[in-house]
């Protein structure tokens, strides 16, 4: 199973990415598992209570469909982006 992880906003400049391809050998993957393994094989650490950062799958919000515990499947495409606002 492969999931794309795509940054946009202040966290592609931070972490020098715009995306990164995880793989996985289990064909039950979390959203907790996925951030795991984005720390552990890539080195970026997610603090998800961060009231900046928005977490979307397949473009809605993580938090509406199980949080931590949302289920994600092959081809998947988890977005880490910042909160914008404007005037």
């Amino acid at each position: 199973m492969k999931i794309c992880v795509r940054f946009i906003g202040w966290p592609a400049s931070l972490f020098g990415k715009s995306y990164v391809w995880l793989f996985f050998e289990n064909s039950t993957v979390t959203l907790r598992k996925l951030l795991e393994k984005l720390e552990l094989d890539v080195g970026i650490k997610i603090n998800l209570k961060d009231p900046n950062l928005v977490v979307l799958i397949n473009g809605k919000l993580a938090e509406f469909i199980g949080g931590f515990n949302a289920t994600l499947k092959d081809m998947d495409e988890v977005v880490i982006t910042s909160i914008s606002g404007g005037g």
